[in-house]
């Protein structure tokens, strides 16, 4: 009888302290909603993105972001618990050269910001931001990265699953339809794209987005 008592003690201790264990220990998710070109014949994107009205952010990010290649340029901005930043990587896996990243206090909740990410076709790119330049950098082998290539909008979070926002949309989406940049060309129905999900995070479940649009990319997303 005693050895059973001492069981269903530790046992029921156990359970306590699982029950206790803080929700800033919750499982981390990594993951993100990706619309892409289906044709590699883009040399840029041009876009407005309304961030959420409301966006909770108690650790990692949340990202809004546009890209050139596969998997080679990605540029936009980005929210942590300290605010909105902007930023340009292009291969951060070589070196800082290849990576910017700002807070920008400028940028509030339901702001509407105008992004402009263009490959120069010289091995560099550029970031404008409200029709300013932010960023030009070189690209991380640049081979990696087409004339024309692919473009994609992203929706991204990296946390620990306490995250949420309000929708936060993609509008006036326009895709740079040569090198020289003479040719924009509206991104709607008529562009073959297709929808991704993303979970980055192996064994965790995914990022709870919901699509809303996904040309232009419109979503939310909800704690876990």
């Amino acid at each position: 009888m005693k050895k059973w008592f001492i069981v269903l003690s530790v046992s029921l201790t156990f359970v306590l302290m699982l029950s206790s264990i803080p929700a800033s220990a919750a499982s981390p998710r990594h993951g993100a909603i990706v619309t892409q070109t289906d044709e590699a014949k883009w040399s840029g994107i041009s876009a407005d993105i309304v961030l959420p009205k409301t966006a909770t952010i108690k650790n990692g990010y949340a990202d809004w972001y546009l890209g050139l290649g596969s998997a080679v340029i990605e540029s936009g901005i980005s929210k942590t618990a300290s605010g909105y930043k902007v930023f340009l990587g292009s291969g951060s896996q070589g070196g800082s050269k290849y990576w910017n990243s700002e807070y920008d206090s400028s940028i509030k909740d339901g702001a509407r910001v105008n992004l402009k990410l263009i490959n120069n076709g010289d091995g560099t790119v550029s970031l404008y931001v409200n029709g300013t330049l932010r960023y030009k950098q070189p690209i991380y082998k640049p081979s990696r990265l087409k004339n024309l290539d692919v473009v994609k909008m992203v929706h991204g979070v990296q946390d620990n699953g306490t995250n949420s926002y309000s929708q936060a949309s993609f509008s006036n989406v326009q895709l740079r339809a040569n090198t020289s940049g003479s040719v924009y060309k509206k991104w709607d129905g008529s562009i073959k794209s297709s929808l991704l999900r993303k979970n980055l995070e192996s064994g965790a479940a995914a990022p709870k987005f919901t699509v809303i649009s996904s040309v232009p990319l419109s979503t939310s997303l909800s704690a876990q």
